[in-house]
């Protein structure tokens, strides 16, 4: 399968998918596992599924508002989902620095010490892919909630104070670090790299639709599929909800393991963690958990209760079981205030327009080779600079003013001195921070609502 990214074409995001193919994206040839072998820095081919993704899940958002608003639902907070396709995207331009890290160790294990040939191109054969794939994640999933670095990790896609669409891909750069081991007795298995790497973000993609309230139920499919109704469960601060629900495409796992929960009709579920940072910054979302980790570990008196803090469940205590006892943890009861943010419609605006641009420079970056190292370095590093900065405009700091004239000063210094290879990506990012300027430099109080 061949993703070509479309570098003549008007819109910098656009990219151009064989579909005849997508079927051999997830049982690949032979030759594409020679080719992965004789690579000295392995390289999978294999599509960025979720990067793509991200732009589908735009469109998504914007539907999950209608259908909110057709039945009559609160409707998320727009910052938050903003926040969440923020996060989204900075898991994505981290994959440009760990693309050989990342699965060396799964190639390296698949390569020499697996137990079966390859899988063929069979139906049965791909469906068997997607249950052992989700089984892999189920373990991953549950690891990351009660082990407490790992949670301290994953609180990102919990971090949210909405359940929407948006929150689907709202992962941690840092979950790169561990989320591979899970999937290595694949290797042993004779699973393919490129297998279980499409196959991964395949489970990754099937689970936008279930973070939503505008579907409250599937019907006989409850008892099989991880659902709306089911991952709500999964997401709630309340005390029944805790550590429930891990599954990613099939619940199958979480009856089987004793970790179902039903979803209680009589319960509003309250969502996001049970210590909600207050801030919006993305970068602080990433290590403000581990800090508390860490205090939590010192604050012991031995060695081995600090060892255990860090390694068992967020609620543990010195002489309660690995996540806990259930009686000390936190009751969190509807309806909780969320983090208030000041924001106008214009803030918004640009939020949104620097989030687009950041989206579609990742876009362009991803399939670059080594000959566009300097490219990717110099822009990856813009991309998480905008991102950054979005979260904190929706924080109201005094610094927004001189960090935004910088940031636009820098980034036009940038796209002179280190030109893209696509006059069109080039054209509309040197655009966006032209006018970004200069909209700072003579109005900012237009775009933050009140004087800065």
């Amino acid at each position: 399968m061949e993703l070509i990214e479309n570098r003549t074409s008007p819109s910098p995001c656009l990219v151009t998918l064989n579909l005849s193919d997508v079927g051999r994206s997830f049982v690949l040839s032979n030759d594409s596992e020679e080719e992965f072998l004789l690579s000295p820095v392995p390289q999978p081919n294999v599509p960025g599924y979720t990067l793509q993704g991200i732009w589908w899940l735009v469109w998504l958002v914007c539907l999950e508002y209608l259908a909110l608003w057709w039945q009559g639902q609160r409707l998320p907070d727009l910052h938050d989902n903003i926040l969440s396709l923020v996060h989204a995207t900075f898991y994505e331009v981290s994959k440009l620095f760990v693309r050989g890290f990342e699965y060396g160790a799964y190639v390296w294990v698949w390569s020499r010490y697996s137990f079966f040939p390859p899988p063929d191109d069979s139906l049965l054969s791909l469906l068997l892919m997607v249950v052992v794939v989700d089984f892999g994640f189920y373990w991953l999933h549950r690891a990351s909630h009660e082990i407490m670095v790992l949670w301290a990790v994953h609180q990102v896609h919990h971090s949210s104070e909405e359940f929407s669409m948006a929150v689907g891909l709202r992962h941690s750069p840092l979950q790169r670090l561990f989320s591979w081991v899970f999937y290595l007795p694949l290797a042993l298995f004779g699973v393919p790299p490129t297998h279980m790497l499409a196959h991964v973000q395949f489970n990754t993609l099937f689970q936008c639709w279930t973070h939503t309230e505008a579907i409250r139920t599937v019907g006989p499919l409850e008892y099989i599929f991880n659902t709306p109704s089911h991952h709500r469960v999964h997401h709630g601060c309340n005390i029944y909800c805790l550590d429930k629900n891990y599954g990613g495409i099939f619940i199958m796992w979480d009856r089987l393991f004793g970790t179902f929960q039903k979803e209680l009709s009589d319960q509003e579920i309250v969502y996001g963690i049970v210590f909600q940072p207050e801030r919006f910054n993305p970068l602080y979302h990433q290590i403000f958990y581990l800090m508390g980790a860490l205090k939590k570990a010192q604050s012991l008196s031995t060695w081995s209760d600090s060892v255990s803090a860090l390694i068992k469940g967020p609620s543990w205590a010195p002489g309660s079981p690995w996540t806990g006892w259930v009686e000390d943890k936190l009751d969190i009861r509807g309806p909780r205030d969320h983090v208030p943010v000041s924001a106008v419609s214009a803030t918004h605006c640009y939020v949104i327009v620097h989030f687009l641009a950041a989206l579609s420079l990742t876009s362009y970056l991803a399939p670059l080779t080594e000959a566009g190292l300097a490219e990717t370095l110099v822009y990856s590093v813009m991309v998480v600079a905008s991102l950054t900065s979005i979260g904190i405009l929706y924080e109201d700091s005094p610094y927004a003013r001189p960090m935004e004239l910088t940031r636009c000063c820098v980034s036009l210094a940038f796209c002179m001195l280190v030109p893209l290879s696509s006059a069109t990506v080039l054209a509309t990012i040197t655009t966006v921070y032209a006018a970004s300027f200069v909209l700072w430099a003579v109005i900012p109080d237009g775009i933050m609502g009140h004087k800065v």
